[in-house]
């Protein structure tokens, strides 16, 4: 589905974002990927959903350099369609995100306990892959320090 087609559909919408917003989400998932290693040994399911967390902020911000943000109802869904779009060449990552968002939903919404300590591992680990991915694509007034307020 195009970006035209999740426009159409009001799954996404066109945004203005400064790089210093890009950044801040960019400064969050990497909070959000420091913080679900050291769950890792206090909470499984918890260390999971900070890391997905975090693929979402850097999935949000990637959307927002491009000139979107996902919409409405589903909005994580949305994100990581879009991302599908936007990372042809990483397609199967993202087909991965879209597993992940729904182990994510289960365990938060429905039934805890169900991560165990592999799925946590390999959430953690995807994220800072995943993170390295999207900085490298990037401009590098985004990826460095958070610009300071005009």
């Amino acid at each position: 589905m195009s970006f035209e087609e999740l426009l159409r559909r009001r799954a996404i919408e066109s945004v203005t974002a400064t790089p210093r917003e890009i950044a801040e989400l960019l400064a969050v998932a990497r909070r959000d990927i420091k913080t679900s290693q050291a769950m890792m040994n206090t909470d499984l399911d918890w260390a999971f959903a900070i890391a997905y967390n975090g693929i979402l902020q850097m999935s949000i911000a990637y959307m927002n350099h491009l000139g979107y943000r996902p919409r409405g109802e589903g909005h994580h869904y949305n994100t990581f369609r879009f991302m599908e779009e936007a990372l042809p060449e990483d397609a199967q990552m993202i087909k991965r995100l879209q597993k992940l968002r729904r182990k994510r939903n289960t365990t938060i919404y429905e039934q805890p306990g169900l991560v165990s300590e592999q799925d946590a591992v390999d959430v953690v680990q995807l994220a800072s892959r995943y993170f390295t991915v999207i900085e490298a694509k990037l401009p590098s007034e985004i990826t460095g320090p958070v610009p300071k307020e005009e």
